[in-house]
């Protein structure tokens, strides 16, 4: 976030309104683009995790026999679909950028050959997301961290590195795709020294993958339908308004998008920890959701209230007082959706825990036509609001079913999950309040709404001191767990 925080006015400046639009929707492309590995990514954690589960000796870390075995043919696999989506991406390139509504000196021809260069971004992106599955199987989630934050902060500050020599988006999109062949490499490297076997095919035997093809049914089902929501806000704005206005609404959604690291890193922690407990210990899902949910509600009720408090002076000595006219009101909205997208990760995780990838894939497909109806009559009418306004709603409407099924899949369940949606659907109707009163009085209104929600998750953390309950569990879990679901998604629930 820092990185963009710093790079983000730089670029703007540099390439101007129109080129950095066109640039966060290159963003969101490759962000989508990047999960269409046919699920294979996250199911490759599973099926990785079970081998290493269920050998005689998984707690010293070490490589077990035959989990390079399916590691290798399946990020082989992966790397294939992202030559044959990254050529799809080239041959459309021109059709793509014609689809750019442009008005000042950026050119098709600018973006047709930006599009070719992000296309060359797809493999590389793929292979990393296979390798990376190789070590959350293994739990080695610091390393992993170090290699995402590297690229993370790469994303912003290469291109700053080329704008002294050039401000087309060109070069942009270049040092961008050298940022993430560094994290391939870095993948690679801490995932062979893990499964030596993975540089030697001859030892990969004939593994049966038709598990791994099996369970990633519905992850596939899941990184389409899941990314297409996230990401069709930015595509729908670009047909309605011209691309600089795009810049309004994508600013504020990536730096916010930042804040998702919280409840995704704390899902990662707590997913293998569900799983392994589901058939031993089912009251335990109640702790980890009571845990979860009250730390994840702490958190993102005092992120909203800096927003309400603080979010239009913040734009506007970020990006100026013009950038913060257009774009305070949309963050504003943005951060009402930011929490209950926050909210819902661990609803979500301990769903798929249970091994009941399904259910969430079923509920994304039924959302997505809503949504996307809605997310075009908001847009076409409010602009940059209304895109805002469905994307939040439709994140309000996920949260809320997540907990209304989460007791049915697991039960005892079902007093934390309505304690948790009370109190989100309260801070949520006082940020809606706030912003329909607007003004002092509004944010006063909301501030009250959330100090009263706060005081009451402040009051349960201390009270039920949850965390010292998982403490001790989620020590134990350096092993990779005992997985015996046929459709979980990945370690961490990363709910769109």
């Amino acid at each position: 976030m820092v990185a963009a925080l710093l790079s983000i006015p730089l670029l703007i400046s540099a390439v101007g309104m129109e080129r950095f639009g066109a640039l966060t929707l290159i963003w969101a492309l490759l962000g989508y683009l990047g999960v269409l590995d046919l699920g294979l990514g996250r199911s490759l954690v599973q099926v990785v995790a079970d081998r290493i589960g269920h050998a005689s000796d998984p707690g010293k870390g070490k490589a077990n026999p035959g989990t390079a075995g399916i590691a290798g043919p399946a990020i082989a696999l992966m790397g294939a679909i992202g030559l044959l989506t990254g050529g799809a991406v080239a041959l459309g390139a021109g059709l793509l950028a014609d689809g750019f509504q442009l008005d000042t000196g950026t050119s098709p021809q600018e973006i047709r050959l930006s599009l070719l260069v992000a296309a060359a971004i797809v493999p590389v992106a793929l292979v990393s997301a296979g390798l990376r599955g190789v070590l959350e199987a293994h739990q080695r989630f610091r390393p992993i961290s170090l290699v995402r934050m590297t690229v993370g902060v790469l994303n912003y500050l290469s291109p700053l590195c080329v704008l002294p020599f050039s401000q087309s988006l060109v070069p942009v999109i270049a040092a961008i795709a050298a940022g993430r062949l560094i994290g391939l490499v870095g993948y690679g490297i801490l995932a062979v020294r893990q499964e030596p076997d993975l540089l030697h095919p001859s030892r990969w035997g004939r593994p049966s993958l038709r598990g791994l093809f099996t369970m990633s049914a519905w992850m596939m089902l899941n990184n389409l339908v899941g990314p297409a929501m996230l990401y069709a806000d930015r595509f729908i704005l670009l047909s309605l308004v011209p691309a600089a206005m795009v810049a309004f609404y994508t600013t504020p959604f990536e730096l916010l998008s930042r804040l998702m690291v919280i409840p995704g890193a704390l899902s990662l922690a707590l997913f293998p920890l569900a799983s392994s407990l589901f058939r031993r210990d089912p009251p335990a899902l109640a702790r980890i959701l009571d845990a979860g949910g009250h730390l994840t509600l702490a958190v993102f009720l005092a992120m909203q209230a800096a927003t309400i408090v603080g979010g239009e002076t913040a734009l506007e000595l970020w990006l100026g007082p013009a950038f913060a006219a257009n774009s305070a009101s949309v963050l504003s909205i943005l951060m009402l959706g930011v929490f209950f997208n926050a909210t819902a990760y661990v609803p979500n995780t301990l769903i798929q825990s249970v091994g009941r990838v399904d259910v969430t894939a079923r509920l994304q497909l039924a959302e997505l036509p809503v949504y996307l109806g809605v997310l075009w009559l908001l847009a076409e009418r409010y602009g940059a609001v209304g895109a805002a306004a469905a994307w939040s709603l439709r994140t309000a409407v996920d949260c809320g079913l997540l907990l209304v099924l989460l007791p049915r899949l697991a039960p005892g369940t079902g007093a934390v999950a309505l304690t948790i949606g009370l109190r989100a659907l309260l801070a949520g109707a006082a940020g809606l309040a706030g912003l329909l009163v607007g003004g002092p009085v509004g944010a006063a209104i909301s501030l009250t709404g959330l100090l009263a929600v706060g005081l009451g998750v402040a009051g349960r953390l201390l009270r039920n001191r949850p965390w010292e309950k998982l403490s001790g569990p989620l020590r134990k879990t350096r092993p990779a767990p005992l997985i015996d679901g046929a459709g979980i998604d990945g370690a961490a629930a990363d709910r769109p």
